[in-house]
Order: C-alpha cells, then sequence, then structure tokens
C-alpha cells in the first residue's frame, strides 16, 4: 500500500492544484527521505505530472523529475495557503518532507515507517531507473495476450507472479487477491498454469476493479496509512472481494473467507470458488 489505484488517485488531484506552481522552499526534516540536491528543485515551477506503476513522476521546469515513490506509509498532504496540516487524522511527527510554493500552500510528504521517498533525477536517470518495471496495468500494451505470455514464463504461483513489479507494475495485494477471486483462480496456482480463458478474465477484472478504485478514492484499508491529498479517506474498502475478510462468508458461495501466506504476503481467497 499504495498501490496503482491510489497513486493514480494522488496524481489526479495534485495535478490542477500544483501544475505551473513554483516551488519555493522545501524542509527536509528525514534526509533519508529526500535524494539529491534541493537547491535544484527550489525556484522551479512544475511543468508536468505522470504515473508508472506504484510511482509518481513530477516534473519540473528546468527538465529535473521529483520521483515519489509512498512504499508502504507513505503519504502526500497537501494543505492551502491557510493551513498547517489540514486534517486532525495527520500526526505531524510522521512528517518528512514540506514544499512551500509561490502561493503559499504546501505539500507534505509524511511517513511513518521511513521506507517512501522523494528523488531527483534527470530524465536519462529516470528512465534507467525505471528500466526494470514491467507494463503499467493502464498501459494500452497491457492487453490479455501480453498478460498470458508473461505468466507462462514462472511456473510461481500466480498470486507472486502478479505482485512481482518486474512483470506487472502497479498490482498489490489488495487488488491481486480480488481479481483472483473474481477470475476463479487459485492464488497458489502456478502462473503457467493458468489457462487462456482465465487469463481472459483475470485480464478483465483486474482492469476493472483498479478503476473502480480510482472513481472511488482509493482503498484506506484498517491501517488508515493510505489517504487522500486532502487528508480524507478513500471509499473502496467497502468494495473488498476476498481481502480483509478472513472468515466473513464469500459473497458468491457463503463459504468462510480463508486466509494463507504466500511469498510472505497476507492472501485472502474462497476455498470453494478457488480450488486448487
Amino acid at each position: 500500500m499504495p498501490e496503482l489505484p491510489e497513486v493514480e488517485v494522488v496524481k489526479l488531484f495534485l495535478e490542477p492544484k500544483l501544475l505551473y506552481k513554483t516551488i519555493t522552499k522545501i524542509e527536509i526534516l528525514s534526509p533519508k527521505s529526500f535524494i539529491g540536491d534541493s537547491s535544484l528543485v527550489v525556484g522551479q515551477k512544475i511543468t508536468k505530472f505522470s504515473r508508472l506503476g506504484k510511482q509518481l513522476s513530477i516534473y519540473l521546469s528546468n527538465h529535473l523529475i521529483l520521483l515519489v515513490h509512498l512504499k508502504m506509509t507513505g503519504q502526500l498532504i497537501y494543505g492551502g495557503f491557510m493551513l498547517g496540516h489540514p486534517t486532525s487524522t495527520i500526526n505531524p511527527k510522521s512528517t518528512r518532507l514540506v514544499f512551500t510554493f509561490n502561493d503559499k500552500s504546501k505539500l507534505f510528504f509524511n511517513d511513518q515507517r521511513k521506507f517512501g521517498w522523494i528523488r531527483v533525477y534527470s530524465s536519462k536517470e529516470l528512465k534507467l531507473f525505471q528500466s526494470n518495471l514491467g507494463l503499467d496495468i493502464f498501459d494500452p500494451k497491457f492487453t490479455p495476450k501480453y498478460l498470458f505470455y508473461q505468466l507462462q514464463k514462472s511456473c510461481r504461483p500466480v498470486k507472486t507472479l502478479l505482485l512481482d513489479q518486474h512483470y506487472f507494475a502497479g498490482i498489490g495485494n489488495i487488488y491481486a487477491c480480488d481479481a483472483l477471486f473474481l477470475a476463479g483462480i487459485h492464488p497458489n496456482l502456478p502462473a503457467n498454469k493458468v489457462t487462456r480463458s482465465k487469463v481472459l478474465k483475470l485480464h478483465g477484472f483486474l482492469l476493472s476493479i483498479m478503476r473502480q478504485s480510482v472513481s472511488v478514492g482509493g482503498s484506506t484499508a484498517r491501517d488508515k496509512k493510505y489517504l487522500k491529498p486532502d487528508g480524507t479517506s478513500g471509499q473502496n474498502q467497502f468494495f473488498f472481494r476476498v481481502y480483509q475478510r478472513k472468515g466473513e462468508p464469500c459473497l458468491k458461495c457463503g463459504t468462510k473467507i480463508e486466509y494463507l501466506k504466500i511469498g510472505g504476503r497476507g492472501t485472502f481467497f474462497c476455498p470453494k470458488c478457488q480450488k486448487l
């Protein structure tokens, strides 16, 4: 967390708020959270936003790029010029970076566990850094054929492969669990054993549940680590199919949802609808 839909929500929220604003100050409260020379960023205007998988890129007028990776607990919270932290749900102790803009508004980078970061890159450096990522799930080239042939490359559990960012950029635990459930695929099934017909279903469900999540502001799970930039929660958690529903009845057949760990990641599934 956050996954592709949550980062897309952050991008869509910040883009109209920050586009063409100038960064006038950066407060670095945690040195490990900002990598690069901040003096190259101060005084620069934001010219574009883009996203690849779970990574957000903020382009500057001097052609440098701020790459944001929220990792497990990172948040980008935007406050107007009258605000400190814009909501009481934010813990100021987790603030690592503060960006101030020419209109006095502020962007807070919060990260409780300090795994996330913002790095300064040139376009060449960014391209090299992201060269090992698979296709973004919202890329038009992410087709059922592409998904099938990527799965054919490995005998690892299909759930593990879906989470491997070298194959697919943006899929995380929430959407892998729910898409596999909707497609009727057991998460432990070897990836190269998934049939073409099942892959077609999986592809469609991955796209549909991610697009749905974006439309409702992303998933704020029980840990409350993901928040939208205005400090409010997303609503997609109310649409979870199996994720975080251990012991609850399956929405299709009523069987209790089970939980196991696959590749070190908590996995939720219905033993009846997703037979191995």
